[in-house]
Formats: C-alpha cells, sequence, structure tokens
C-alpha cells in the first residue's frame, strides 16, 4: 500500500490540472497515490487525468456529482487508507521534494501535521515568497524544525495559514471531521479542527508550494455574493463541531473572533451595496457567535493594536456590538469603493 494519499479536487481546470499532475508524478518520494476527484467537472478535465492515469497507475480518476469542495475532501478521507494525506488543488503544483520532506519529517517524529510555506504565483508570471507562514504574526510565529506539542504550544498553530498548500495530514486524526457540502473554504474548517484533534505538528521554512493567484473562478481572489453564505456555514460548522467535541482551546474563540473580521472585510469587496447590506446581517450573526464568548475573547485582545482594543470590547458587547459592527463596516466598505 502507498504511503501517501495526494487529494487534487477538480473542477473546470482543464487549462491547469496538467501541470499539478506533472509536478506530483515528479516527486522524489515515489511511494504515493494520486487521487484526482471530479467533483462534476463539466470541462474536460477529467479526460486529461485519464490520459495521465494511463501513463502512471499511481493516478486514480475519480468522477462524482458535483458537491462542492468539502464533498470531495469527504470522500477521500473517508475511503484513503494511507497514514498520511496531503492536498493539491488542482490548479496549484507542489516541489519536487514537498512529499519527500513533510513525510520523512512526519515519521522521524511521529507527527499529525507537517507544514510548509508556500510561493503565491499571479497570472502575470510574478512569483512572491509568502515568507511567513503565520496569518497572525502579531500573535504567533514558530521556530521552524521544532516539534510542538499541546504542552508546548501547538495550540496556536490555530493561527498559522489555514489554506492547504504543503500541509501533511495524519489520515486517521481527520476521519470524524464533517464536511458541509456546496460550499467553499472547507479547507478552512479542516485545518482548525484538525489542529484542535493533533498531538505533534511541525512547520518547514522553505516554500513547497505554488500558490496560483488571481485566476477565474479562484475563491480568495473572485467577488462573489456567495462568499457570504460560503463564509457563515463554515463558521457554524466549525463552531459546532468544536463545541461537540472532546478538544479544547482556550485560544479557539479569539481566534474565530478574528475570522469574523477577517470574513467582514473580504464580504465588503462585494460591489452591490444592497446585496452587501443584506449579506452583512448574515455576517452579524456570526458575531453575535463570537460576543457570547466574549469572556474568553477579550483576555486575548491584548494581542491587538491598542486602538483597536476598545472598539473590539464594544463590538463583543451585546448592548454596542450592532452600532459598532454597523460603523465599521460600513467604514470598511467605503474604504474599498
Amino acid at each position: 500500500m502507498s504511503k501517501v494519499s495526494i487529494i487534487v479536487p477538480i473542477y473546470n481546470v482543464e487549462k491547469y490540472v496538467a501541470k499539478c499532475l506533472e509536478s506530483l508524478t515528479k516527486q522524489t518520494f515515489k511511494d504515493i497515490e494520486i487521487w484526482a476527484i471530479s467533483d462534476g467537472s463539466p470541462d474536460n478535465s477529467a479526460s486529461i487525468v485519464k490520459e495521465y492515469a494511463k501513463k502512471d497507475n499511481r493516478i486514480k480518476c475519480i468522477e462524482k456529482e458535483n458537491g462542492g469542495y468539502g464533498s470531495v475532501l469527504e470522500y477521500a478521507i473517508k475511503n484513503i487508507k494511507t497514514e498520511y494525506f496531503l492536498i493539491c488543488d488542482s490548479d496549484d503544483w507542489i516541489s519536487d521534494d514537498a512529499v519527500e520532506i513533510l513525510y520523512n519529517a512526519a515519521i522521524k517524529n511521529d507527527l499529525d501535521l507537517a507544514m510548509a510555506n508556500h510561493y503565491e504565483i499571479y497570472e502575470d508570471g510574478t512569483i512572491k515568497n509568502t515568507s511567513n507562514i503565520s496569518a497572525y504574526p502579531n500573535v504567533f510565529v514558530p521556530e521552524f524544525e521544532k516539534v510542538y506539542t499541546r504542552e508546548n504550544g501547538l495550540e496556536k498553530f490555530l493561527f498559522l495559514i489555514e489554506s492547504p498548500h504543503a500541509k501533511l495530514y495524519r489520515t486517521a486524526v481527520a476521519k470524524d471531521i464533517k464536511f458541509p457540502h456546496r460550499v467553499s473554504y472547507t479547507d478552512s474548517l479542516l485545518y482548525m479542527l484538525f489542529v484542535l484533534r493533533s498531538k505533534k505538528a511541525m512547520c518547514f521554512e522553505k516554500p513547497l508550494a505554488y500558490y496560483l493567484m488571481e485566476r477565474e473562478g479562484n475563491t480568495m481572489t473572485d467577488v462573489n455574493p456567495k462568499i457570504a453564505n460560503y463564509y457563515h456555514t463554515v463558521f457554524t460548522s466549525v463552531v459546532m463541531q468544536y463545541e461537540d467535541g472532546n478538544y479544547k482551546s482556550q485560544y479557539f474563540y479569539y481566534r474565530m473572533f478574528l475570522k469574523f473580521i477577517r470574513i467582514n472585510t473580504y464580504v465588503a469587496n462585494i460591489n452591490d451595496k444592497k446585496i452587501y447590506n443584506e449579506k452583512r446581517k448574515l455576517i452579524y450573526e456570526l458575531l453575535k457567535i463570537c460576543s457570547n464568548k466574549r469572556k474568553e475573547i477579550i483576555p486575548f485582545l491584548k494581542y491587538e493594536p491598542k486602538r483597536k482594543q476598545m472598539a473590539y470590547k464594544m463590538m463583543l458587547n451585546p448592548l454596542t456590538s450592532k452600532i459598532i459592527y454597523t460603523y465599521l463596516s460600513n467604514k470598511t466598505y467605503r474604504s474599498i469603493h
């Protein structure tokens, strides 16, 4: 049996999937299987995968009805038998030694999670080294190639970048995670719930993945009114599974509050003011979830700039939250448009 499964979700990527598969078949670590899962893709993507599968029997071309990114992850994680898995989106690719570096570290140190930095690739050919694996460096920047446990700071991995790029997961830890269907951003759900369940993790500074930015259909760069619904669904699913589970963290609700702040900024990119105001009501529900846990959040506002601490406290106060949220979200919208 192979040692690592690479999950490749596929939907309308016929321009990109060949480059992705090329990077996977050229891995220096050969003991892999590639699960290329077409999520009801209407274009020629599956045909391209099948041609590659004829040349490399490690590639499995799986076609299923459309159910969204989460349904692909759910199907794959439920069915793979390997000890570890990695996700490579079909418009991205990984360095030739990515699996070798991550897998060897995982085996040597009995890790649940091994992860690395990634490059951002733009349509004009520009390559940007993110050089920062932390999404919130004011809260936590990890030491690289250090084994983190729950006793020495693994919980703070919640503040690292959530995207699937260059992350090797232990399959058994992810088996009970539930994924909502027909929404985007479920890779974020996987990462956060996985960290909460993990016992050992490690980061590498070297970028091992290439993330294609700006392409049409990229959920992080396309402005679509549905993003508010996607964010709402994923956010509430993470909270529900956290509250139903046995894995707790002192940082969890502070992390979710920071997620709410970023979600509000992303949603403010919606051009139609009427639609934005409708979606803003949906996002306000996420603030109310945080407000109910304000006693767990407020101690960690010390990490925020002083000018924001008072505003955040007022947002978390049920008596003033709606007024402050409305004022700040309008200000954010005006600054963007």
